[in-house]
């Protein structure tokens, strides 16, 4: 077949073939050429990189063994079985040593001999076990390593290395001797460095052109191209790796050096994708083209032009356009359909729109025609969202079919009043008040009450039809959006609270918005350690000291800062979280109890439980556990509940009550007076403290009847055997006749705000009160602090 060189399609077409291919060509060169380079960046940017992270992590567990070994080795016990007790020394070496989860741990006495010496079997396990046969009683090889000073080094044992923490255990006169711990640099640590940074990662011993591998599992294991990988040092001359060096310490007078590289074929695979990508996507932009081009030259001609501007047109809308297309019939042809096409638009068009803003049950305009109107409100307006109540009975007793007949004669009654109505979803109708303002919105709805009251009889059934109603006044020109936000956000308030109508405020949106913020965060809260507690001092008024302090739980948002109990606890409740913060809160407290013992204070921490903690058996055993131990830490903790603990949940929580009262559990009934409960039933429970609520005490010296109320019910306690607390004290006039009372303690704004630990310590030194000096100084254990 003989091409028609002549021929202005083909001239155009291969005009479009020469110009598409020498435009690929470049974008292709230069572009290959720039992402060579933009690699080669990148793949030293991402070395220097990996380098850094290396150091940073031997640095770090450098550190970290230092800090431990100086604090162990100034541990009196610990210098106590150095001297005195080694068939103990054992065991106190390897307590420390899980403390930290090392995998060695050395003691040495003043005379460079090895008293005791723990290795892990496999400390590539994640489960650690000592050797069998620990070695001791022999002289240490490496007597420089014992300094008056902490010493890191490394050290080659039974072919492991391990970074080692000498330090030496003194009294204030002599070296006793000393004790290091290690972590092994075992394939487990290489294998973390190697995800860390991306690389692989080796260990060895460098001495000249001689290179000894330690811990190079991974290295042996991989192959890139057939090729065996070894020390980037070796091969470093044919330029097949990149690498970097970095020299740890010496071990026997030889260089330690960790190796992190990469064979660069591995790295040139991304680029190869790159390349492959490319090529594909110019082969397809070329062919599309080239075949966009054959089209093109084969459909310019001047009618087909006229086509397009007709098509144009009726794409805007324009449908009474005529068209002279010439004298070829197949055009000719065509332009009569486009005539008849652009004619059959334009009546589906109307019927669609009829569809686009009309109701079908009600016929009345919905949400779409809404937002078409909004630019002939007249201001002020009020608008009202109408929510029928039970519909759902309705079509759930008595069919669909009723459901729709009470829909429309709804909108039957709605259409009574003449203002512009809307139904913008099943049971939802929208209607407008025009100059209508806040001082009016009674009268609109009782308007729309009145309409809407009336009995509805249906097929001899008479139906009462109630309505939410949710209303938002508009002074300015609102967006649509916001103003159905606005009367649905009030509308569901109305419903909720089954109330005929609720005024927009703009505090709803803020509320829900906030609520909703704190629900999604409070899990990941209590994970982060985000909570913080404050104290208030309980002043004994018996002998004017400070013996106890309430703990109160804050939550130190990274947003919105510091946040009272009163704006989450009930999330916690309502998301099943308040387990896992009341666990966190004591935790705390016994941490900060020991702290404090440890200063010589000896103070008593008082912490809240929500009716769900004693609601759950297994917290309640918890606290048992915790608490009942060899510390007796339920001498030093007492725990506060409210009356609707067991007023609504009377069965299920007194019994763990009496759980928690049998392991002498010290418990306090805290807000006393706001609830339902009596005296009388406290008689039943096994609780030795009551709190009157600050409602009582806040205004006890203008209210008689309060002072009545507070004095009948310490006596009654006291007759009961409870002792009594009274919280909210404001003023020194009202702690005086608590006093006078026999009121046991008190605790209020007077003697001192809620403090966070430090600021409630440096208040306890300068404050007028007493307190008590502990007696020994303790330390907690992990053990003991450990919460499953």
């Amino acid at each position: 077949m003989e091409i028609q060189t002549n021929s202005l399609k083909n001239k155009i077409f291969f005009f479009f073939l020469l110009l598409l291919v020498l435009v690929q060509a470049i974008s292709f060169f230069s572009t290959n050429y720039a992402k060579q380079q933009e690699e080669q960046q990148r793949l030293a940017s991402q070395l220097n990189k990996a380098d850094s992270l290396l150091k940073n992590v031997v640095e770090k567990q450098q550190y970290y063994l230092t800090a431990f070994a100086e604090t162990a080795a100034k541990d009196s016990d610990l210098q106590h079985v150095l001297i005195n007790d080694n068939r103990n020394l054992r065991v106190s070496l390897n307590n420390y040593r899980k403390q930290i989860d090392a995998d060695i741990a050395i003691a040495i006495n003043s005379d460079a001999e090895v008293l005791a010496e723990l290795k892990v079997q496999n400390s590539n396990s994640d489960i650690k076990r000592l050797a069998t046969n620990p070695q001791s009683n022999y002289q240490f090889k490496h007597p420089q390593w014992l300094t008056e000073n902490s010493n890191s080094v490394y050290y080659q044992l039974e072919g492991e290395v391990y970074q080692l923490t000498i330090a030496p255990v003194s009294d204030a006169n002599n070296t006793l001797g000393y004790v290091g711990f290690g972590y092994s640099l075992n394939e487990k640590w290489f294998t973390e460095l190697a995800t860390l940074t991306g690389f692989d990662v080796g260990l060895g011993l460098h001495n000249n052109n001689d290179w000894q591998w330690l811990s190079a599992q991974q290295i042996k294991n991989r192959t890139v191209d057939g090729e065996a990988s070894i020390s980037p040092l070796i091969t470093a001359a044919n330029n097949n790796y990149a690498f970097s060096n970095t020299r740890l310490g010496v071990i026997n007078n030889t260089p330690l050096v960790a190796t992190i590289y990469h064979h660069k074929l591995q790295f040139n695979d991304r680029y190869n994708q790159y390349n492959e990508s490319f090529m594909i996507m110019i082969a397809v932009i070329l062919f599309i083209s080239l075949l966009g081009a054959y089209v093109i030259a084969s459909s310019v001609t001047k009618p087909l032009r006229r086509l397009v501007k007709l098509s144009r047109n009726i794409t805007k809308g324009k449908y009474s356009n005529k068209i002279n297309v010439g004298n070829t019939k197949e055009l000719n042809q065509l332009a009569e359909q486009f005539a008849d096409m652009q004619q059959a638009i334009k009546s589906r068009e109307k019927a669609i729109t009829e569809q686009a803003y009309l109701d079908n049950l009600t016929a009345l305009p919905n949400r779409n025609q809404f937002y078409r109107d909004m630019h002939d409100f007249e201001l002020p307006f009020v608008l009202c969202q109408l929510n029928i109540r039970r519909l759902a009975d309705f079509n759930d007793t008595l069919g669909h079919d009723v459901g729709d007949k009470v829909i429309q004669e709804v909108a039957n009654r709605l259409k009574v009043l003449t203002k512009p109505l809307y139904h913008t979803s099943g049971n939802c109708f929208l209607i407008r008040f025009d100059e209508a303002t806040i001082s009016s919105v009674k009268a609109c709805i009782s308007a729309l009450n009145e309409a809407i009251e009336p009995s509805f009889n249906y097929q001899n059934i008479a139906l009462h039809l109630q309505v939410n109603i949710g209303v938002t006044v508009s002074v300015d020109w609102p967006q649509a959006n916001q103003l159905l936000k606005e009367v649905d956000s009030a509308m569901q308030i109305a419903k909720r609270d089954n109330i005929l109508y609720q005024l927009y405020d703009r505090q709803i949106d803020l509320n829900t918005l906030d609520r909703l913020q704190l629900v999604n965060r409070l899990k990941i809260a209590i994970e982060n350690n985000e909570f913080t507690l404050y104290y208030q001092p309980k002043l004994n008024l018996k002998n004017s000291k400070v013996e106890q302090v309430e703990a109160l739980v804050r939550w130190q948002h990274p947003v919105n800062g510091l946040i009272s109990p009163d704006s989450f606890i009930h999330i916690a409740e309502q998301t099943g979280q308040m387990t896992a913060l009341s666990l966190w809160v004591i935790n705390e407290a016994i941490a900060q109890y020991f702290a404090w013992q440890a200063k010589g204070i000896e103070i008593k921490i008082a912490i809240n439980i929500s009716p769900e903690n004693l609601l759950n058996d297994d917290f309640c055993q918890l606290l048992v556990d915790k608490l009942c131990g060899k510390r007796t830490l339920n001498k030093a903790l007492s725990f506060e509940i409210t009356e609707d603990a067991f007023v609504d949940h009377s069965s299920k929580a007194v019994a763990n009550i009496n759980k928690l009262r049998a392991h002498n559990i010290y418990l306090s009934i805290d807000d006393y007076g706001t609830g339902y409960s009596s005296l009388a039933q406290l008689k039943n429970l096994s609780v030795q403290e009551l709190k009157i609520d600050k409602s009582f005490i806040q205004k006890l010296m203008v209210e008689p009847v309060d002072q009545l109320i507070v004095s009948s019910t310490i006596q009654l306690s006291h007759q009961l055997g409870l002792s009594v607390v009274a919280e909210g004290v404001e003023d020194k006039l009202t702690l005086a006749w608590l006093k006078e009372l026999n009121c046991d303690k008190a605790q209020g704004y007077f003697i001192s705000r809620p403090l966070p630990a430090n600021d409630f310590y440096h208040w306890l030194q300068s404050s007028e009160y007493g307190y008590l000096a502990s007696e020994s100084i303790n330390t907690l254990t992990n053990e003991e602090t450990k919460v499953s």
